[in-house]
């Protein structure tokens, strides 16, 4: 066999590699958006950096591999490379490994649970200790706010007879005298 066609042949199956290896990154977003759920913003972001990166992977095998020449079978061998995995471990790794995290992540949390029961249970006794103080300190707060205005209230009427009888020097009569 003649050193041109090996190097196609390395040239191939390097070309089918990177198209499983662009999957297999892509999986790895897909596992990281099961376990903690983003919104459309960060997707688009994501998709964006896996395709900046995926060019340079494609860019990087053209360039030093083929002198930079566009080979359709590059392309072709990419595309296998990437349908095969897709087809082939592609579910089963995504499943496994995000089951797998979550699994964990799940089992943490409940021990963190366990471990946080103590300190949960005096905090809501704090907080309920602490409403009954505010709903207290309320209604302290409008008895001693109604002594204040009926206090000024009294004031101000007193004032106003004061200042009533200085204008006009005299008293006001009352009707049920």
């Amino acid at each position: 066999m003649s050193g041109q066609i090996a190097g196609e042949g390395w040239f191939m199956l390097h070309s089918f590699l990177l198209g499983a290896f662009i999957t297999f990154c892509y999986d790895l977003f897909r596992i990281l958006r099961r376990i903690i759920p983003h919104g459309i913003f960060l997707i688009s972001l994501e998709d964006l950096v896996f395709w900046v990166l995926a060019t340079g992977g494609i860019f990087y095998l053209l360039y030093y591999e083929n002198n930079g020449m566009f080979r359709w079978f590059a392309v072709i061998g990419a595309g296998a490379g990437m349908l095969l995995y897709k087809k082939t471990l592609s579910a089963f790794f995504v499943g496994l490994v995000s089951g797998a995290v979550n699994a964990v992540l799940h089992l943490i949390g409940k021990i963190l649970r366990k471990l946080t029961a103590p300190l949960r249970f005096i905090m809501r006794l704090i907080r309920k200790q602490a409403g009954r103080a505010a709903r207290r300190t309320a209604v302290e707060f409008r008895v001693r706010r109604r002594k204040i205005d009926h206090l000024l209230n009294s004031r101000l009427t007193a004032w106003k007879k004061e200042i009533r009888i200085k204008v006009t020097g005299r008293r006001k009569k009352r009707c049920d005298q």
